[in-house]
């Protein structure tokens, strides 16, 4: 019997055989005619696509009979098979079965080249995307990468997923991450929900996607540059599209899916159901969850505050208007409740959050035709407070770190180290806000033929944001006074409003290179209401009590991008592109007043806002060679990103608690951000794949020659696959995930009078970890999936989680937020 290897090895000494021989692939022009009508019957192939045939391009690189094809549409004859054509129809999604199969990533290095996946983005999107294709850093994460290790947030899928090597977080919570892409952190990435703008209530005590439910994920895209000009005024780009509603040929249908996980670590649970069905023109969804989880362990068995508890429900109502329109209606909802948050000062009470999101989606397969118009509300309120028995616990110190200072500050000659009897009083804080999000976006997309697209719309956000802290320090005494009193801070109640315009064309200005380029301008306003600043606030003349900052502050927005993607040979091929593009300061950079956010690896942080701070400007080029060879594929990306008045922060050192910062947000001359990320899988034999990665980023600084603060180390990551390649029946995976140590400190320039940088952060040691991963399919209705994180039991920490410095003034050693220990994990999912 001959091995599968060994056949790879004699099909392919026999095609080079034929080659030489002068042979060619043997047509069937009838019926290959034959195929092409009933695919132009069905509305699949465009007319003007058929172009004379190319009779002396290389068969390798231009096959006869597959000139007049276009690329968005099949990616061989095969796909027009009759027995593979759809009914008429654009959206028909029968079989949600598929979409939610667990599945290994195989075949990654360019998924943009797949006409299926394509297919399948446009289904979920309904329009094209016309520079998608030639952006240089672009990944897409698909549906069946969320339901192999279904987390219950949406962030840490995209940080352990193998092949996106761009997406970074820092843990505060289980159900809260904080999204970091290629060095870009909040407010410098543009985040969407169904292209529904997306931001936390509050960076540090909100998760931007943990009010998704990955059951119902469609894809993901990510966009690490300033590549898109559709969208907004972004740095990066990040969309999580659900999937459409159903609709089925043969009548009504209604079904059901029923699914349970459990992560042992913490005692973790998400159990959900999705009620859905349809008929052959509307279709609907409703999907409930329920997540809950306790304090995690860490690898020495430190149990770390981490308990959550979540409720979601998701809707969502589709209907065709006509065979090439539909209309999409969604409701979320979420209530999240008793959620820690290790390492600073605020956990959270109750956090609501609604939102709705209506689409009109048009395209015209034989027109090449599309638009797509999006309307969205999103409303998020929450409070929180310091009273949790977890934030002074005695193996894991955090607020008495506050109280003891409070207490040697009033009185100077306390000794605690001596008498540790003495108990100091306690400080209570609490915290509300909440936070509107509304827009509308409209853009109309037209394939002129198979080498021209062109794209045009205009787009508005507005959101509104306030944040309210009290913090009463009643409980300690000063010179024999009863009571210090209370103080506020947060954020008033500020806005930005932002509308824009754009249009994009891609063009193919030889055979072997396609160009796209894009164009958007807006104008930003963001202004914060004087009536609801304090009256001790910073923003307040200290003298006669008057304003004397412009609260309003009006910045006109511009970006631009040319990007290539050139076909080096069958099996190589480059895309380079350069970008450009303005945002504004978040509004808690410009507004807050002495806000307790933790934004750096210290979780004792008071930040206060400039509103005259300028917009951020980011000049960014990259560069990615890609090889698909039949056994063996990779590629190699490469960027480097000039940020103009990046906003950063001047630093004035507050002790004790020792690592106590008060930050002042300014404007630095320029930063810069470089890095590479490089994939690579190998067939080994059929059902076996090895695959490697390694992902580098450095950020500075450049006034003051200093790293950036929250820049991860050097990573790799290394791998096995094993897969039933027939039936996606099973499929298991192995890797390692090796971090390295990280001694690039992240500094900031200190407050006069003080001259020498101030260095933000602590060393992290490099680690290495394992992971399993494992998913089979007993029946075509039920899927399983198993595995565990952390397989040796580590005790590692990442760079970017919070951490407390040994302190002897107070008597506490380091407090560290410890990534997990071992977590072994196991779900099942039924549909009926």
């Amino acid at each position: 019997m001959i091995s599968a290897w060994h056949g790879r090895r004699i099909s392919i000494v026999m095609m080079a055989a034929i080659l030489c021989s002068g042979l060619t692939r043997a047509e069937e022009p009838a019926f290959r005619m034959l195929e092409y009508a009933e695919a132009l019957e069905y509305g699949l192939v465009q007319p003007v696509q058929f172009e004379p045939e190319n009779i002396f391009a290389p068969t390798a690189q231009e096959p006869l009979g597959n000139q007049g094809i276009q690329p968005l549409d099949v990616q061989n004859t095969a796909d027009f098979a009759p027995e593979t054509l759809s009914l008429p129809g654009e959206f028909q999604i029968s079989d949600w079965s598929l979409i939610s199969q667990p599945s290994l990533s195989t075949d990654t290095s360019s998924p943009l080249e797949s006409a299926s996946f394509l297919e399948e983005l446009e289904q979920v999107q309904g329009t094209s995307e016309v520079s998608l294709t030639e952006a240089p850093a672009v990944d897409i994460v698909t549906p069946g990468a969320f339901n192999l290790t279904t987390p219950p947030d949406v962030t840490e899928t995209l940080t352990t997923t193998t092949t996106t090597q761009t997406v970074r977080a820092r843990r505060r919570s289980s159900v809260g991450f904080d999204l970091r892409v290629r060095g870009f952190y909040t407010g410098q990435i543009y985040a969407m929900h169904d292209t529904s703008y997306q931001f936390p209530v509050r960076s540090d005590l909100d998760g931007v996607f943990s009010k998704i439910d990955s059951a119902l994920i469609g894809n993901v895209q990510i966009i690490s540059g300033p590549y898109s000009v559709k969208y907004g005024s972004g740095f990066s780009f990040l969309n999580v599209d659900t999937i459409p509603t159903p609709r089925y040929e043969c009548g009504w249908e209604n079904h059901l899916r029923m699914a349970t996980n459990v992560r042992t670590n913490g005692g973790q649970t998400y159990n959900t159901a999705t009620l859905y069905g349809g008929g052959e023109s509307v279709g609907y969804f409703a999907n409930v969850g329920y997540r809950k989880g306790s304090d995690y362990a860490a690898g020495d068995g430190l149990l770390v505050p981490s308990s959550y508890d979540t409720f979601n429900l998701f809707t969502g109502l589709g209907w065709d208007i006509d065979r090439n329109t539909r209309s999409e209606l969604r409701y979320t909802r979420i209530n999240q409740a008793e959620t820690e948050y290790a390492g600073q000062f605020f956990d959270v009470d109750d956090l609501d959050s609604d939102g709705i999101t209506h689409s009109l989606i048009h395209r015209n397969e034989r027109t090449g035709f599309a638009y797509r118009v999006d309307s969205w509300a999103n409303y998020t309120e929450f409070d929180g407070d310091t009273s949790a028995a977890s934030k002074r616990r005695s193996d894991f110190a955090v607020l008495q770190r506050v109280d003891q200072s409070i207490l040697l500050t009033n009185s100077p000659n306390t000794n605690l180290a001596a008498d540790s009897s003495l108990i100091p009083g306690q400080f209570f804080g609490g915290v509300t806000g909440d936070l509107w999000s509304a827009g509308t976006r409209a853009g109309i997309t037209k394939e002129i033929d198979r080498d021209r697209s062109v794209g045009f719309g205009a787009d508005f956000r507005y959101v509104r944001q306030e944040i309210d802290e009290v913090i009463d320090v009643n409980g300690f005494t000063s010179n024999g006074t009863d009571g210090l009193g209370a103080f506020d801070g947060g954020v008033p109640t500020a806005e930005v409003f932002e509308p824009g315009l754009y249009a994009e064309y891609s063009f193919a200005p030889r055979d072997y290179l396609q160009t796209a380029a894009g164009v958007r301008v807006g104008f930003a306003n963001t202004q914060a209401d004087p009536d609801d600043v304090d009256t001790d606030s910073n923003f307040r003349n200290p003298f006669d009590q008057t304003i004397n900052r412009d609260l309003d502050v009006s910045d006109v927005l511009t970006s631009f991008f040319l990007t290539n993607e050139i076909e080096l040979s069958p099996m190589w091929s480059a895309r380079v592109g350069a970008g450009y593009a303005e945002r504004v300061p978040t509004l808690e950079q410009r507004y807050s007043d002495g806000t307790y956010i933790a934004v750096i690896q210290n979780g004792f942080s008071r930040v206060i806002g400039d509103p005259s701070l300028s917009k951020e400007r980011n000049w960014q080029v990259d560069a990615q060679i890609r090889m698909d060879a039949p056994f063996i594929r990779s590629r190699l990306s490469g960027f480097h990103s000039w940020v103009l008045d990046y906003v950063t922060y001047q630093a004035n050192e507050i002790q004790p608690p020792l690592g106590a910062r008060l930050l002042q947000a300014i404007n630095t001359e320029y930063a810069t951000l470089t890095g590479f990320e490089y994939y690579c899988e190998a067939d080994l034999i059929d059902g076996i794949q090895a695959f490697g990665s390694l992902a580098y980023l450095d950020g500075r600084d450049r006034e003051i020659n200093q790293p950036l603060p929250g820049i991860n180390p050097l990573e790799g990551r290394a791998g096995l696959r094993f897969s039933d390649v027939t039936a996606n029946k099973w499929g298991l995976e192995w890797g390692l995930r090796m971090v390295d140590n990280q001694d690039r400190l992240g500094t900031l320039r200190p407050v006069a009078p003080v001259t020498s940088p101030v260095e933000l952060e602590t060393a992290t040691p490099g680690f290495t970890t394992s992971y399993l991963r494992a998913f089979f399919r007993p029946t075509n209705n039920v899927n399983v999936t198993l595995g565990a994180e952390n397989l040796f039991d580590n005790n590692y920490f990442e760079h970017l989680n919070l951490r407390l410095p040994a302190d002897e003034d107070t008597v506490n050693q380091q407090t560290v937020v410890f990534s997990p220990g071992l977590t072994p994990y196991f779900g099942v999912e039924v549909e009926y």
